[in-house]
């Protein structure tokens, strides 16, 4: 069994979305409390984030008052069978994936989109955070119409952002969304996943009351059946 950790690392002033605060974890001053449970020497951290930090997973209430918030997620949609494509390499940053890219990407790795997937998205071929990457492109309009039909469960890209940088209207994430597909931003490690090969996916987020997104802990496990 083989676990490959999809997750980008938090730490201290990291900026993952340029319309989101800088995330906090801080000392947190501990001598103030005198009982027996903090003895001597007891550190602990104050972490501030917004629930769209780093690797995070969007559920429906994100867009929609009365949608699905992150407590009442259906976990079962967080892992199951998963599959990546790859169109790092068949697309300029500034250029939208589409759903013809995506087919393509079907066609070249030999893996089809079928009903109740996990599908991941590499639409980045250079290091998370680098030179362009806040401006890089994401999806399309055909490509939210293209999962609907299918009946996916997740779709997970390496951008911070499922939707088009241009489009106010986040039309991407109301879609999907709106069609209970669970959205996963922020991935990393993309380039270490088998393209020919299916492998399991797990990402569950913290149980937050009302939340509309939670951080997540994303791998992928190959060999699964070993398991």
């Amino acid at each position: 069994m083989k676990i490959i950790d999809l997750t980008l690392e938090l730490y201290d002033g990291l900026v993952t979305d340029n319309d989101l605060p800088a995330i906090g974890i801080k000392d947190e001053p501990l001598e103030h409390l005198e009982h027996e449970e903090h003895p001597k020497g007891c550190r602990s951290k104050l972490i501030s984030f917004s629930d769209h930090s780093g690797t995070h997973v969007d559920v429906p209430s994100h867009y929609f008052e009365n949608g699905e918030s992150v407590e009442n997620i259906n976990l079962e949609n967080m892992f199951g069978d998963a599959l990546i494509l790859d169109v790092s390499m068949l697309k300029a940053t500034h250029e939208p994936v589409t759903k013809a890219l995506l087919e393509e990407a079907e066609r070249r790795q030999g893996v089809y989109v079928e009903k109740n997937d996990i599908v991941l998205i590499r639409t980045w071929g250079k290091s998370w955070g680098g030179e362009g990457f806040f401006e890089a492109q994401a999806l399309d309009d055909s490509v939210a119409q293209w999962f609907i039909e299918k009946q996916i469960h997740i779709v997970g890209l390496d951008l911070p952002n499922a939707d088009l940088n241009q489009d106010s209207e986040s039309g991407i994430h109301q879609k999907l969304l709106n069609h209970d597909i669970y959205i996963v931003e922020n991935l990393v490690n993309l380039e270490k996943l088998p393209k020919h090969s299916r492998f399991l996916f797990f990402g569950i987020p913290l149980k937050l009351k009302n939340a509309t997104a939670s951080p997540i802990r994303a791998l992928s496990i190959l060999d699964s059946q070993l398991i």
